[in-house]
């Protein structure tokens, strides 16, 4: 095999284990259940019921809506509302799950393509549809007491995983192709920071101004989104690294909150959710308690 032929076959491999690598079932159903959960909670306590009140003239449908000259009735929101709800919780208490969740999904798109039908698209739920999707079609008759990792738990997660990380990557090339790099290290940061609360809510206008008044924090602040942004998609092939790229994520959007008081907590939710592996590190928290009282009878028992 030439080595042109073998760097080929590293790769395909390398992409067949990021897509549909192997996972255990008590990591699928609680992705899968989390999730869920998420969906809900996004549908019921979103400000849904004030989009009513849009002008029809105002009203420019998504693609998926466009069927829509202009928005529903109060009613029809509420309904869409209680209907998701109620299948989410459907879903994470694991009644009919895989139904459960497809309804939730579904009215949750709606609901969050209304939110973008007032002609400027959007982006706060994004992440959230667009990294579930693939749980639509996870399996749902696991024992999640199976220690095996297996390809079909594993690749709802893996799917989602790469889903999320071309969702940075190509928000990153976006700033890039159309700023070019000095968005990163330009004033643009300091003009957002002192500008956007002006327009906004910011969570803490005054790290706001902090932050537009001194211009290697901006810089460093547009250095930090642009990097993380476009080396997402190392968590597709780097397991090891996912846990630094989701602190890095909630770090992003929770700052974002702070300084501007936009909306996306359910991307600082999601990410984490997806790339950290949360029950094997609470089998390994629990194994470590464990292994502590013998370590301190020990020395006692020496003695």
């Amino acid at each position: 095999m030439s080595r042109a032929q073998s760097w080929v076959v590293r790769a395909r491999h390398a992409l067949d284990d990021a897509l549909w690598g192997p996972e255990t079932a008590a990591r699928l159903v609680f992705v899968h259940t989390a999730l869920a959960a998420l969906i809900g909670v996004r549908i019921v306590a979103g400000s849904y019921r004030q989009l009513a009140d849009t002008p029809p003239a105002l009203v420019d449908p998504v693609p998926i809506l466009g069927f829509l000259d202009r928005m529903p009735s109060v009613e029809v929101i509420v309904a869409l509302q209680v209907v998701g709800g109620l299948a989410a919780l459907a879903a994470v208490l694991r009644r009919h799950p895989r139904l459960a969740f497809a309804v939730a999904w579904v009215c949750y798109l709606v609901l969050a393509g209304l939110r973008g039908s007032r002609g400027k698209v959007l982006h706060n739920d994004l992440l959230l549809l667009w990294a579930s999707a693939p749980f639509l079609l996870a399996p749902v008759d696991v024992d999640r007491h199976d220690p095996v990792p297996r390809r079909r738990y594993g690749w709802p997660i893996r799917v989602g995983i790469v889903v999320t990380a071309l969702i940075y990557f190509f928000a990153g090339y976006h700033k890039l192709r159309r700023s070019g790099p000095s968005w990163a290290y330009g004033d643009n940061m300091r003009y957002i920071a002192l500008w956007g609360p002006a327009i906004g809510s910011s969570g803490w206008a005054g790290i706001a101004r902090w932050t537009g008044e001194h211009i290697w924090v901006a810089r460093a602040s547009g250095v930090f989104i642009l990097g993380l942004e476009l080396a997402y998609p190392v968590v597709i092939f780097v397991p090891r690294t996912r846990l630094w790229f989701a602190a890095g994520a909630v770090f992003l959007h929770v700052s974002t909150w702070f300084l501007l008081g936009l909306d996306y907590w359910a991307w600082a939710v999601t990410v984490p959710l997806l790339l950290v592996d949360w029950p094997a590190a609470l089998a390994r928290l629990r194994e470590r308690r464990a292994r502590r009282p013998a370590a301190e009878a020990r020395p006692a028992t020496a003695g």
